[in-house]
Parts: C-alpha cells; structure tokens; sequence
C-alpha cells in the first residue's frame, strides 16, 4: 500500500446517509473473495488481507511456482527434524531440498539471497528468514481470468459507491478508479488486477454526539483494505491523481456528484470537526 500527502482537505460535499455498520466476511477457497456491507466498524487489520499465494503460471526465483513451493516446503521440513550441524542450508542441501544440478542450484542460491529469503550464518552456511517461510507456506492458485477480472473491477466500482455514500465516518470518498497492469494487455490469464485510486476530502462535518472519525492514515487503511479484501488478486495504490497511474490505464470509476458540489473553505470544514471533538470531549 503506498500512502501520499493529500494536503489540505479540499472542498467537498457528501451524502448524509446514516446507514448501520456492518463488518465484512471472509471465505477462502482457492483465492479469497470479501463482501463488504455498509461501513467498517472498527480498523480493517490489512495483515488479514495479505496472505501470500503464488500464481501456477508464473516463475519464483527462477522456477515454476509449484516447484518453488514444493522446494521450500521440503527445505523447511528437513530444518525442522534435524538438529545441529545438520540444520543448515549450504549448496549440496539447497539442491536436494528442490531437486536441482549444481549450475540450476548456484543459481538458485544467488537469487534467494538477493531476495532475502536466505541470510548467510557467518559460518558458510546459510539460515531462511521469514520470507520463505512464508513461501513455503503458500497456496499456488490458478491465475485470474479476464472474465473474473472483469466482474472483480466491478465489485470494485460497486463498493467505491458504496464508501462514497455510506462510509460517512470515513475522512475521504472516491474520485477516481483506474485499472491498470496486466488488464491493459491482451492477455487471457491475469497473474494480479491493478487498481489506483484517486482520493477526495468527504465534505461534511460529523453530527453532534456522532463517532469521531478516524486519522487520515487510517481513512486511507480502511478503504485500501476493503478494497484488497475483494480478493487476493487485487493490489490497489492510492495515488495523488491521474497523472500518477500506471500507464496505459482505464478509468472504471468516477464519482458522479463533484461537478455540482458546492465549494466552502476548508477552514470552516476542519472547524466544524474541531466543534464536534470540543463537544464531545466536554459532555464526558
């Protein structure tokens, strides 16, 4: 997730729907898909939505992704039922764990070190770090298909109304959606679907007595988050404008009501948020 400085608020209006929270539901099979209904209740813990898999038609450190799981699956079991100067990594065993000849294997070596999935033990061996066990515990998933893409972005489109609309606690709505990446070719199988997202001040000032709403870090975690939940697929950037997508790209969503939202200060916005937290702190 890449966070940018998006200034001062800038004048905006939004709808004044209260609709009750709701959470969002999970369920995992092959890859994860998410619903998301009304607004957070709390902060989306986005380490949930960023589980590691591996796409089966793409290659991981030089190898076929199965292959590469399947070695690091093996390199960690046999750590794990050995003890001493038999739990280390070095050349000879690296080869064995993933069954490769010695020039595929020097190979291999160089690249998980740069990789960081191998750190050197000072004694001419090597120790995994917590990226590989993290590959090694990965699911290898079939790549995504134009025709999911396609109904993924709008599910997308689907909930950025539905932030605009409903999340009136959350500090931003949604200017702009584009689709960028693997998308914009011609290419039937889709290894991820790129989304960047244009973010706008949400205009309105909370009620007296209403919930307090969150930082501005975590306005951006919130929708970043419910976005990535749609699936694991889905790797979404919050960019400071059109300029600053991945090109050549295609807007799929753009909110429909700024053209005719009135302009008032940003001062007399941040103002009014400055009353509400002044009355709320002192009816307690």
């Amino acid at each position: 997730m890449e966070l940018i400085n998006l200034g001062s608020p800038a004048p905006e209006k939004s709808s004044n729907s209260q609709r009750s929270l709701a959470g969002a539901k999970r369920a995992a099979a092959g890859f994860r898909s998410t619903v998301i209904l009304g607004s957070p209740e709390g902060p989306i813990d986005l380490q949930s939505t960023n589980v590691r898999r591996l796409v089966a038609d793409r290659r991981y450190f030089g190898l076929e992704a199965q292959d590469f799981r399947a070695g690091a699956e093996r390199l960690l079991a046999r750590l794990s039922a050995v003890s001493g100067e038999r739990a280390r990594i070095d050349v000879r065993s690296l080869g064995e764990d993933f069954r490769l000849d010695a020039p595929a294997t020097s190979a291999l070596q160089r690249e998980l070190l740069i990789g960081g999935l191998l750190h050197p033990d000072g004694a001419g061996g090597y120790v995994p770090t917590r990226l590989l066990r993290q590959y090694a515990l990965a699911c290898v998933v079939a790549p995504l298909s134009r025709a999911r893409a396609k109904a993924l972005i709008e599910r997308a489109c689907a909930l950025a109304g539905e932030i605009n609309a409903a999340w009136t606690l959350n500090l931003f709505q949604i200017r702009m959606l584009a689709v960028s990446g693997s998308y914009m070719s011609q290419r039937e199988k889709l290894s991820e679907l790129s989304l960047s997202l244009v973010l706008r001040w949400r205009h309105e000032a909370p009620q007296a007595g209403a919930a307090l709403p969150p930082g501005k870090d975590e306005a951006i975690r919130q929708i970043v988050g419910a976005m990535n939940a749609l699936s694991s697929f889905m790797v979404v950037r919050v960019v400071s404008g059109s300029e600053a997508v991945q090109r050549p790209f295609s807007v799929v969503f753009k909110h429909i009501q700024e053209s005719a939202e009135r302009a008032d200060p940003p001062k007399g916005r941040l103002q009014a948020w400055s009353e509400a937290l002044s009355r709320r702190l002192a009816s307690r």
